[in-house]
């Protein structure tokens, strides 16, 4: 997304006499807006707006231009204008397989040449045919800037009965949910979030967020996660919490010195089960930022375009959309330099358009990645300046897996205080966190059926029953143990 307002990438368009300009936009009415304020201030005769519609032909100051419906029609007659206008064509891209269409549009740029009148060609997408590439100037039209949309926050706060007010760090946040928002989406966004409300509360952000989840949805390829994790959530895991609390105020701190420290990426290896994916989505309520997960086998699929575009579709969503946390699960099986089999070519593409992104994205998307076999990913995707830390995560210590037994049990309503935790996490070493939550599981099942409160004795049945992950793969778990070992940062401290 461009940096500049969108009125100055018009005016440099403009005050270079380029008269023919692909103006790349949802925002038809935004557009349409914006150009007819440029063509008032810009020269000194204010210019005239005409637009263009399959459904209703050009549309001028004076009303609508008779046969002007066919697009042929419509280019002869702006041939015909005389003195400063602007010709808004919407949506002309369906007809530029028409080699005398486009031959039609580069003789009127020789005709516009050194006037003052202008053709824009909008639609969603950069749809320009060979002939013309050449002759055009591209804008990427921007999304609504911050101040646009506090501006957009105070008029709505206002209108309120009674009145709102948003101050200071709520205040950001507000604004910063609806970034990635169309300004017709973030008005909408608003008119949900703040219905019937008599004072702003937590639910007002929530909503908000709502409206980037249906982007999300839009996409294909990008899941909304929900903040229904915290880091109460997780047990042990101490070093990489520490890690994430003190990075936790830096995405709302936007001073300069703050901004030079914002983090880019954490990449989450170890063995299956032991919370790689839970400690992930604890971030997004730990940083109140939403948490979108990259579905790379919905990029595959070819469902949503074919896998490079669809790929680079989601990660321009993410800088639209930032402040965010992008979450790409198991990476080595969706990202990498793979140059074997039939994916080869697609996989080694979308691996160069990764580590680029990573490198120029914006510094308000943090990278949340996981792996199990982390020994699989190129050196490329490891080094310092893509990621900020790779953490290991470990079997559980006997003290964490104590913890991890008091989580689950208190999330269903039993009191952890009534069980003997360190004798259940002394009968379960080498598990990992999820053989440990089906173990509760399981007990409390058991006591249900019997109509009776779950004991330690029902534990320690299905502590029997369970034959750990430790056991069944320990070759491979010994394997990256130690690829593990030198390479990244243990995610707690190490056992007594």
């Amino acid at each position: 997304m461009s940096a500049l307002p969108a009125l100055d990438l018009l005016r440099r368009a403009l005050v270079a006499r380029t008269p023919l300009v692909a103006i790349v936009s949802p925002e038809e009415e935004r557009v349409e807006r914006t150009l007819r304020e440029v063509a008032k201030t810009t020269f000194a005769q204010p210019a005239a707006v005409h637009v263009w519609r399959r459904t209703t032909g050009l549309v001028g100051p004076d009303g609508p231009w008779p046969d002007t419906t066919e697009p042929h029609d419509a280019l002869r007659a702006v041939a015909t204008v005389e003195g400063n206008a602007f010709f808004v064509f919407q949506d002309l891209h369906p007809w530029f397989d028409d080699p005398l269409l486009v031959r039609q549009l580069r003789d009127l740029r020789l005709q516009l040449e050194g006037k003052l009148r202008f053709l824009f060609l909008q639609s969603t997408r950069l749809l320009l045919p060979d002939d013309l590439r050449r002759d055009a100037h591209v804008i990427d039209f921007p999304l609504p800037r911050q101040d646009e949309l506090d501006a957009l926050l105070e008029s709505r706060l206002k209108a309120q009965q009674p009145p709102l007010t948003a101050e200071g760090e709520q205040r950001r946040q507000l604004v910063a949910a609806m970034q990635g928002l169309t300004q017709d989406e973030a008005s909408r966004a608003l008119n949900r979030a703040l219905f019937r409300k008599q004072a702003l509360d937590g639910s007002v952000l929530q909503s908000l967020w709502e409206q980037k989840e249906q982007l999300a949805r839009k996409e294909g390829v990008l899941e909304f996660v929900p903040q229904r994790w915290s880091m109460n959530d997780i047990g042990g895991l101490e070093i990489m919490k520490e890690w994430l609390r003190k990075r936790r105020r830096l995405f709302d701190d936007e001073s300069d010195a703050a901004q030079g420290l914002v983090p880019r990426g954490l990449l989450v290896m170890g063995i299956s089960g032991c919370g790689k994916s839970l400690s992930i989505k604890a971030i997004s309520s730990l940083w109140n930022l939403p948490l979108f997960r990259l579905d790379m086998g919905q990029v595959f699929s070819q469902v949503h375009g074919m896998p490079e575009e669809a790929f680079a579709r989601a990660l321009k969503l993410m800088d639209d959309v930032a402040p965010a946390i992008l979450w790409i699960d198991e990476i080595e099986n969706g990202i990498s330099a793979e140059n074997t089999g039939a994916d080869a070519g697609t996989k080694g593409r979308i691996f160069a358009t990764f580590l680029t992104w990573m490198q120029e994205k914006s510094p308000r998307i943090f990278v949340a990645a996981t792996a199990n076999r982390i020994d699989l990913l190129p050196a490329e995707l490891l080094r310092k300046g893509r990621f900020d830390q790779v953490f290991f995560l470990d079997l559980p210590s006997e003290q964490e897996r104590a913890q991890i037994f008091a989580v689950h049990l208190w999330k269903r309503g039993v009191d952890p205080k009534q069980f003997d935790l360190y004798v259940l996490a002394k009968g379960t070493k080498g598990w990992n966190g999820a053989e440990i939550e089906q173990c509760v599981v399981s007990s409390m099942v058991e006591a249900y059926d019997r109509g009776e409160p779950v004991s330690d004795d029902d534990l320690f049945t299905q502590i029997g029953k369970i034959v750990p992950l430790a056991t069944t793969m320990a070759e491979q778990i010994k394997h990256i143990k130690s690829w593990a070992h030198d390479r990244a940062i243990r995610a707690s401290p190490k056992a007594p």
